[in-house]
């Protein structure tokens, strides 16, 4: 059997930690983790943790992440090695306390362990500081807002901004102006989660309409008819279109793969959106992006409408999926319709509108950062 053993002080747990635990358990048959203990944390950090050691050590246990979770030695570091002698020694990417005098320790001891460094895990996103920022501010919470037809993302900010009287206000994912649904918006030092958001997948409803095609891939663009040489353009064909042919060409965008950011969007490359670029009737060059399809099905189809319901990881544009999808079917579409429904376990059902929001009431309707947290928590680990 081979041990491993991984120490931190694991205070607030975010999706960094539970990467880096989870690829501890990758290098053996049993993990143990050890907390560190708080008169160490303050002598480390200079401030002590959020949680005290024990609630740490509870959290963790409570997981059930790993096969033993202990709390770590007061005064000797190495003191925990003597006692569970583990083959390997699993270290953050960017550990250093407990490091020092680590190669020593083993060179000059009957131990035998191995030395394993983890990779990074999304650390511009997974910061413990920030997220103890969001938790301990008083004003900080998310929004679920349900968006309107023809407000930008940067519209629903402006206007929260105006109703709450706080300008400290973001939002963790743009949706197009004329796409309506669940936009999440966070307040006070909530914004110093938003990147978390993108850990999680997003469920759309989505309105395809075939026989055309648009310079911006959805029904605000230029629309022109779609002729193919090989396929007759719609309506004549739409009634040959079965269902199962339908699922069947929305099964193969199923999975990892790559997609081309439209030129028509919000992207930025060397500072200025695309969009700017595409109206001034200039395209660059763009990279590819990989963007993973988890589920997509055929909810309804009726004669050149179809529409479907597509759960996506973050930065997919489902524009591109509807024009990519006409490409493949031979007749064309274009995006007629689009609404967002949830962001991981965050759901439209429980969204607001803007205009029953008021500086008295919007705390009631806020999700604190801590209960957020543990949400993206539990989608991160798949319960």
């Amino acid at each position: 059997m081979t041990k491993v053993l991984i120490t931190g002080t694991f205070d607030i747990i975010h999706p960094g930690h539970l990467h880096l635990i989870n690829q501890a358990k990758k290098l053996g048959d049993f993990l143990t983790v050890v907390i560190a203990r708080d008169q160490n944390v303050v002598k480390i950090k200079g401030r002590e943790p959020f949680y005290n050691e024990h609630q740490r050590l509870a959290n963790l246990q409570l997981l059930a992440l790993a096969d033993s979770v202990i709390l770590g030695g007061l005064d000797d570091p190495y003191e925990v090695i003597r006692k569970e002698e583990p083959d390997i020694i699993a270290l953050g990417y960017d550990q250093q306390v407990f490091v020092n005098g680590l190669i020593e320790f083993r060179n000059n001891s009957a131990a035998h362990f191995k030395i394993e460094r983890l990779e990074a895990f999304k650390e511009d996103i997974c910061k413990g500081k920030n997220i103890r920022k969001a938790i301990e501010d008083s004003q900080a919470g998310f929004l679920l807002i349900n968006k309107e037809g023809d407000w930008t993302s940067h519209d629903v900010v402006a206007k929260l901004r105006s109703i709450l009287k706080i300008k400290q206000i973001g939002h963790t994912g743009t949706l197009d102006p004329f796409a309506t649904g669940l936009l999440i918006c966070a307040v006070g030092n909530a914004t110093k989660m938003v990147g978390l958001f993108d850990l999680l997948p997003k469920t759309y409803q989505a309105t395809i309409k075939l026989g055309q095609t648009s310079d911006t891939f959805d029904r605000t663009g230029e629309i022109s008819k779609f002729q193919n040489p090989i396929s007759p353009a719609l309506p004549g064909q739409a009634k040959e279109i079965s269902n199962s042919n339908l699922q069947e060409i929305l099964s193969s965008f199923l999975g990892k793969q790559e997609q081309l950011p439209p030129m028509y969007s919000a992207k930025k490359i060397n500072g200025k959106k695309l969009y700017d670029l595409a109206r001034q009737g200039i395209e660059v060059a763009r990279k590819l992006c990989e963007i993973e399809i988890y589920s997509i099905k055929l909810l309804n189809f009726n004669s050149d409408l179809l529409k479907i319901e597509v759960q996506c990881s973050a930065g997919t544009y489902i524009r591109v999926l509807a024009h990519d999808f006409g490409q493949k079917l031979g007749t064309g579409a274009l995006l007629q319709e689009l609404k967002r429904t949830a962001i991981g376990g965050f759901n439209l059902s429980s969204a607001v509108s803007l205009n029953t929001l008021t500086s008295q009431n919007f705390s009631g309707q806020q999700i604190a950062p801590l209960p957020a947290l543990e949400l993206i928590n539990r989608q991160y680990l798949g319960r």
